[in-house]
C-alpha cells in the first residue's frame, strides 16, 4: 500500500511518519481547490496537491512483476528494503 512506502520513505528521510489521515474525498475537494489557486497565482512551481495526486494516494496500486521477470529474464537490482537502506545511507551525507 502506498502509506507503507510513505512511512519506509519518512523513516529513511528520518521524519516521523503522517501522523492523521485525511478522507479521499476531502483531499480530491482541497486538491481542486489548489489547482485553481495555482492558476491564478503568479508562479511556476507545481501545486502541493492536486485531485489526480489525491486520487492516486488513496487507491490502492498492485504491479505484478511475474510477466516482466519470466519475458525479460529480469529481476529489480535492488529490493525495497534495501532501496529504504540506501535511501537513509543518502541523508546521512
Amino acid at each position: 500500500p502506498v502509506a507503507e512506502l510513505l512511512a519506509g520513505m519518512c523513516r529513511a528521510a528520518g521524519v516521523p511518519t503522517p501522523a492523521w489521515r485525511v478522507p479521499a474525498g476531502v483531499a480530491r475537494g482541497a486538491g481542486a481547490l489548489i489547482e485553481v489557486a495555482w492558476r491564478i497565482r503568479p508562479g511556476v512551481d507545481e501545486p502541493p496537491m492536486t485531485r489526480f495526486l489525491a486520487e492516486q494516494l488513496s487507491t490502492a496500486h498492485w504491479f505484478d512483476q511475474r510477466r516482466t521477470r519470466s519475458e525479460l529474464c529480469w529481476t529489480p537490482a535492488v529490493s525495497l528494503d534495501e532501496g529504504f537502506r540506501r535511501l537513509a545511507a543518502s541523508y546521512d551525507r
